[in-house]
């Protein structure tokens, strides 16, 4: 039988002990032995917790099980907790694992049969290793906590202006606490809060003062509105350590209320006096209407008006173009307009002033996609068009194919004339170190012709796949053609086909990538290329 392997580890001290992906591997490799199974594939996760399936070897794997033509029938782990720690997870992907013929199978806790106690064992397996999971998590967190309380840190880079040192308890114990940092980085958040509060200076413009000076971040890079934002809503200047401020285990990050957060009063130096920092909160409040607030625990944030947002790039720096409104009691006001992220954030010394209309470029990019989308699903346009690009995938990589088996000849010729230069005595001293080169990069190319020739291969359109296509294409279509489509919607299917849409911002001519994809399989993919209107 053949098997993937997929093992996991989720930190670095369980790779210092028994459960470390080695061992797990070679107690895998010796079962496989054992039974005379073949393994095809290694799926390795490092660092990553099975409290839930974000983990991006376990969905490769997955996603290739789902396969008719997968390389495997059964995938092996150490123990069933390596699979998942989570009973719900467990139970859906088992089950759609076993819809798609494909086993899994723990070498340490054997439940392979069918019958009524192995269903019965496998399951209290999975409990013990779900609630393994939540007590472990519980003791964890109550010890962060009490640590929390005690002033000392629970990990994680503290903020611009502090370090972290570690100070010994006995027993050879040792708890880190914050302490100051450079002079000189104290001297700059004092006068970040002094600019903001006395000067009506902003954040983006006392981003870019410290730029203009050469003050480099906490990281060494160049300041931004958000971080100069960040700073002054810090409470950590304060000498007030704030702790469980936000929910991590679910996807986004997410506020909780401040009488869920733990708070310690002079847990560290304070650098702000409490004055200046209520002033700085004030004059946030005043200057963004309410701005001020450091969270805004469980507040529904409207959909974003910008449907083209994530997929338009700066064609400058690489920017993500954002969505911004002008104020409506400007002459001209009430626009919206999409601008360079990177202008936005750190001003026009990092990228200069670009911005294009939203309805124009909005209507530009419908247009256009509605025109090439009408096109594909006319007659069996799709099918040939993904088995055209297929065949030219294939082309590239006979030609690159090619070209890689000329150089290996051509080094192999040289290598072996230069040796036998060597063993007649007519050799230069410099022979053997260009002789050592060649050999290498022969090996570099012949590895590259490897991976050429392994991505070759033959265009399979699952039929199933091609109605669903179709009929996600259609639904677009229909949204583009809403006179008032749902933003939301629109961007949440148009994403699906579009990665990225850059404007040349000399031409204005609007290049739009759209591409058709199977998993993380590309099947398709065209540049579309349309005009900026004329006024």
């Amino acid at each position: 039988m053949k098997v993937a392997v997929y093992a996991r580890v989720s930190s670095e001290k369980q790779a210092e002990k028994e459960l470390s992906i080695p061992a797990q591997l070679k107690a895998i490799q010796q079962y496989c032995q054992n039974k005379g199974w073949i393994i095809t594939n290694e799926y390795l996760e490092k660092g990553k917790s099975a409290k839930t399936d974000d983990r991006p070897e376990f969905q490769k794997m997955i996603a290739i099980a789902k396969r008719t033509n997968r390389p495997f029938d059964a995938i092996l782990v150490h123990k069933f907790d390596r699979f998942s720690r989570n009973r719900e997870d467990h139970i859906i992907y088992k089950a759609l694992l076993k819809k798609c013929g494909v086993q899994v199978i723990s070498v340490t806790e054997q439940t392979e049969g069918e019958s009524p106690q192995d269903k019965l064992l496998e399951g209290m397996l999975e409990v013990m290793s779900e609630f393994f999971n939540a007590n472990l998590a519980t003791e964890v967190t109550k010890g962060m906590r009490q640590n929390a309380k005690e002033g000392y840190s629970n990990g994680g880079t503290p903020p611009y202006g502090y370090r972290i040192e570690h100070i010994a308890l006995g027993n050879k114990k040792t708890k880190a606490v914050w302490v100051l940092g450079p002079r000189e980085e104290i001297d700059t958040v004092r006068w970040i809060f002094n600019q903001y509060a006395y000067e009506g200076v902003g954040y983006k413009k006392i981003s870019n003062l410290l730029n203009e000076k050469g003050v480099p971040t906490q990281k060494g890079g160049q300041w931004s509105a958000s971080t100069i934002r960040a700073i002054v809503y810090n409470e950590a200047y304060l000498g007030r350590r704030c702790w469980n401020k936000q929910e991590y285990q679910t996807k986004g990050v997410k506020w909780r209320d401040r009488s869920e957060w733990v708070i310690t009063e002079n847990a560290h130096p304070a650098i702000i006096a409490k004055d200046l920092f209520e002033l700085c909160q004030s004059k946030a409040k005043d200057r963004h209407k309410g701005g001020g607030q450091t969270h805004n625990p469980f507040q529904t944030k409207p959909h974003s008006p910008f449907w083209l947002r994530g997929m338009l790039y700066c064609d400058k720096c690489g920017s993500r173009m954002v969505g911004n409104s002008t104020s409506t009691t400007k002459v001209h006001g009430g626009q919206k307009y999409y601008l360079c992220g990177g202008y936005m954030r750190k001003g026009k010394a990092f990228c200069p002033y670009v911005g294009w209309r939203k309805e124009t470029l909005e209507g530009v990019v419908t247009n256009k996609l509605r025109t090439a989308l009408v096109r594909l699903i006319m007659n069996d346009q799709l099918e040939d068009e993904i088995r055209k690009n297929h065949a030219e995938q294939n082309q590239h990589n006979n030609v690159n194919a090619a070209a890689l088996e000329t150089e290996i000849q051509f080094l192999e010729k040289r290598i072996h004339q230069m040796e036998q230069e060597l063993a007649d005595g007519r050799g230069r001293i410099y022979y053997s170190e260009v002789i050592s080169e060649m050999k290498q990069e022969r090996q570099s190319k012949k590895s590259e012709l490897t991976l050429s020739q392994q991505s070759k291969s033959t265009a399979m359109i699952d039929e199933h796949f091609i109605i669903s296509l179709k009929e996600r294409i259609t639904s677009l279509i229909s949204l583009l053609e809403n006179d008032s489509p749902n933003p939301q919607s629109l961007h949440e299917t148009v994403h699906k086909f579009i990665p990225q849409v850059t404007i040349h911002r000399e031409s204005k001519v609007v290049h739009i990538m759209f591409q058709i994809k199977n998993d993380e399989n590309v099947l398709y993919q065209k540049t579309l290329v349309a005009e900026w209107p004329t006024k």
